[in-house]
């Protein structure tokens, strides 16, 4: 088949390898270059593994704008916000306020399901196309489950549902005692929990071994180790890249760095707004297995979400909106092991774990940008915030259309 032309990624986290492997179904050419030596080692590393199809609300809410003083004087806060007086966050902060409000909610939860369903419906055919075996990225159709542990919330939460409803969603919303049959293994915490929402659809994956294989099993070039120097432009496009790996000539240029979007924007004179949220995660082996969640939990009050995968537990948590600060706080991994033992005593090590944190990068709104910028040439995906994994393989997919149409007119 003719190749439609060369496009050359930058950015092999998991925006990146679906974007690579999407563009090389459609016919292109593909190099991905990576300024880390291997594919998804910053924010796609040790995320929280959910394929969180349904459950996709966005940060952007009427309950957290009320809650953003709470932010600012409270050190233990599950979400943690320092201002910071550059243009670019100001700007951020004025739209994420603007998107706070119940009509927007909706618009907003109803963009990010239709992407979230196109990888629902993607990725098992993808990974088949691929040879992918879904253990081998430790995938599973284990259900989520979030608790709440405040009885007032539970109006607001049937509003959510009932919207998610309306867009074909299929949750429910359980009693305490519902809760524990579902998941068995919260009986230590049963008198804490509310009520809960269970979402069947939901799966668990490792998205470090998912970017890694989706590239490797794609046939698309990977340059790892290549740091960007310049872009050599041609009047309103770009005409090859220079990095510390030489020089890397393309048709086409897609934008797929998570964080380090803006970073490599700025070679273009060119910006989004994009804030890093910071999270944090801990990996432990899983000693009994008797006493770990079956599928995927989320504590919606602490912001904390419990995935297992394989023989690994994977525990996940926080936001804070605090710059580009990779530094790990030891009180925050010592928050998530503690509330691993509350919640599923016996079944960790509370000694063995791998801690990590990852810097999310997120719009205002929560909806990605997945679009043309500033050169006829060159193409952005990225902003995709806590929900990158679910709406990776959905982003790709409305990328490469987007080019596709763009080379047809």
């Amino acid at each position: 088949m003719q190749k439609k032309g060369h496009v050359c990624v930058i950015g092999a986290g998991i925006i990146g390898a679906t974007t690579a492997y999407a563009l090389s179904k459609d016919g292109w050419s593909v190099s991905v270059l990576d300024a880390e030596p291997a594919a998804g080692m910053m924010a796609s590393y040790a995320n929280g593994a959910q394929l969180s199809y349904s459950y996709v609300e966005p940060l952007a809410t009427p309950n957290t704008l009320t809650k953003i003083p709470l932010w600012l004087l409270s050190n233990d806060s599950p979400i943690r916000w320092q201002p910071q007086f550059t243009l670019r966050h100001i700007k951020w902060l004025i739209q994420f306020i603007a998107y706070c409000n119940a009509k927007q909610v909706q618009r907003t939860t109803r963009q990010l399901l239709d992407i979230s369903s196109l990888t629902k419906n993607g990725l098992p055919g993808w990974l088949s196309d691929l040879g992918i075996l879904e253990q081998d990225v430790l995938l599973e159709k284990t259900g989520k489950l979030v608790i709440y542990r405040n009885q007032r919330d539970l109006g607001a939460i049937e509003q959510q549902i009932a919207l998610q409803k309306s867009f074909g969603c299929h949750q429910e919303i359980l009693t305490r005692i519902q809760c524990i049959g579902v998941e068995p293994s919260l009986a230590s915490i049963e008198r804490d929990i509310a009520f809960g929402v269970y979402t069947p659809s939901d799966e668990a994956v490792d998205c470090h071994k998912l970017c890694q294989l989706i590239l490797k099993h794609s046939g698309v070039q990977e340059i790892y180790n290549a740091r960007l120097m310049h872009f050599n432009l041609k009047g309103n496009q770009i005409g090859s890249i220079a990095t510390s790996q030489g020089e890397i000539t393309a048709d086409q240029f897609v934008i797929a760095a998570g964080n380090e979007t803006n970073a490599v924007l700025q070679h273009l004179n060119q910006e989004l707004l994009i804030e890093p949220i910071k999270g944090y995660s801990v990996s432990f082996p899983i000693v009994n297995r008797d006493c770990a969640p079956n599928g995927s939990v989320t504590d919606q009050g602490r912001k904390v979400v419990f995935a297992r995968i394989g023989n690994t537990l994977r525990v996940a948590g926080f936001a804070e909106i605090r710059g580009n600060n990779l530094t790990i706080d030891q009180k925050r991994i010592a928050s998530l092991v503690a509330d691993t033992e509350k919640l599923f005593p016996g079944a960790v090590d509370p000694n063995d774990f791998t801690s990590w944190a990852g810097l999310r990068p997120c719009s205002p709104s929560g909806i990605p940008y997945i679009q043309r910028i500033g050169y006829q040439n060159a193409w952005v995906n990225a902003g995709h915030g806590s929900l990158g994994l679910t709406l990776s393989v959905g982003s790709a997919i409305l990328l490469a259309q987007q080019m596709s149409e763009s080379r047809q007119a």
